[in-house]
């Protein structure tokens, strides 16, 4: 067992089993213990989290950017916030939850469909759709295996973001690459997108200017030759 505490302040407690351990440990109420439990079957990692306010806003605040992003580019989502997510095969109670998580464009029109038509439907969706995008937010040693569980579910893109002391980081994953996770210069699911604006615009989704934070994106967007009539 290890104990740590997060680049902005959240604490985690991480536990390393024998891969063939976990189905039995996973049976364990592990969500009375922390907020955020990520427990990785093919790994035998169990981190546990509870984050620290300012991980909540940061959190809220990418979630936030993002929906505003797809809204003025066109493009719907849907937001599925912690959604825990695991492969169909993984023993129950076990996956990750991902501080945001988003369907994109048609899987989120696809998404919307399958909402209309009940329950059961729209559960084995899910189970069989990973979200276009999730999103991290805060640096720790629990966190370091998420970008290869993220892969192996199939999610294409994962965003890291860290803002701590004098660290102003976004780092955009493509979690397909051929030899794994590599960082990219734009986002492929969210095209408007790139770490520099996404800072920015996370900057004033934390603080609630949300009517610069729409004018940003708007300003963004005209300078976009694919997207800027979408804009409009």
């Amino acid at each position: 067992m290890e104990r740590s505490t997060g680049s902005m302040g959240s604490q985690y407690t991480t536990y390393r089993f024998f891969p063939d351990d976990i189905p039995r440990l996973a049976k364990l109420d592990w969500n009375s213990i922390a907020r955020r439990v990520f427990i990785d079957p093919a790994t035998g990692l169990i981190a546990l989290m509870s984050p620290s306010s300012r991980h909540e806003t940061h959190a809220w605040g990418a979630g936030r950017a993002v929906h505003d992003i797809a809204r003025h580019a066109g493009m719907r989502a849907i937001a599925l916030g912690a959604t825990r997510w695991r492969l169909p095969d993984d023993p129950e109670n076990t996956g990750a939850e991902p501080d945001a998580c988003y369907y994109l464009g048609e899987n989120a029109e696809r998404w919307s469909r399958t909402h209309l038509k009940g329950e059961a439907e729209l559960n084995a969706f899910e189970e069989a759709t990973p979200p276009d995008l999730v999103i991290e937010v805060e640096r720790s040693r629990g966190d370091a295996d998420k970008p290869l569980f993220y892969r192996r579910l199939g999610v294409p893109e994962m965003w890291r973001i860290d803002i701590s002391g004098n660290t102003r980081e976004a780092i955009m994953l493509n979690l397909q690459a051929p030899d794994g996770p590599e960082a990219m210069t734009a986002s492929a699911v969210l095209p408007p997108a790139n770490p520099a604006f996404v800072l920015e615009a996370l900057e004033l989704a934390v603080h609630g200017r949300l009517d610069e934070l729409d004018t940003l994106i708007v300003e963004h967007l005209s300078r976009q030759p694919d997207t800027a009539g979408s804009a409009a």
